[in-house]
């Protein structure tokens, strides 16, 4: 069978393709791990490094966020992007009562794990420039 590039994608990404899970339930089940974080803050050039897990809760994507000795619990989701034209994870949080918001692709790294690379952001769009924070799978706590 000779099928065309665009049309294997589409035959990937079918519902029927994951045993009647969706291409938006694949992806989440997909980003669920534990993961080493670094980041630039919004509106700094300050750097860090932490730690974050993904981790689904009652049918709900939760994150636990660990920077510096902080730790920082809050919300995922994969959603739309670009008017329906794209699929991101979306991180939702709140430190020093300041909601901030990420929007994040989704890759696959050579050993098939999420690789998630993210803009951070103000979620009031305070920001005058975004962050930046990369996940790498955590082979340590695998």
């Amino acid at each position: 069978m000779n099928l065309k590039p665009a049309a294997l994608l589409c035959c990937l990404l079918s519902p029927s393709a994951f045993g009647g899970e969706t291409a938006k339930d694949f992806l989440g089940d997909f980003v669920i791990g534990a993961y080493q974080l670094i980041g630039k803050a919004p509106d700094s050039t300050s750097t860090y490094q932490g730690a974050l897990q993904i981790y689904s809760e009652n049918h709900q994507l939760k994150i636990k966020r660990e920077i510096d000795g902080a730790v920082i619990f809050g919300e995922a989701a994969i959603e739309e992007a670009a008017h329906g034209e794209a699929t991101v994870l979306r991180m939702r949080f709140k430190e020093n009562n300041v909601a901030y918001e990420s929007t994040c692709l989704v890759q696959s790294d050579l050993d098939n794990y999420a690789r998630i690379s993210c803009h951070l952001y103000q979620a009031n769009n305070e920001s005058k420039s975004s962050g930046l924070e990369a996940l790498f799978i955590d082979h340590h706590k695998l």
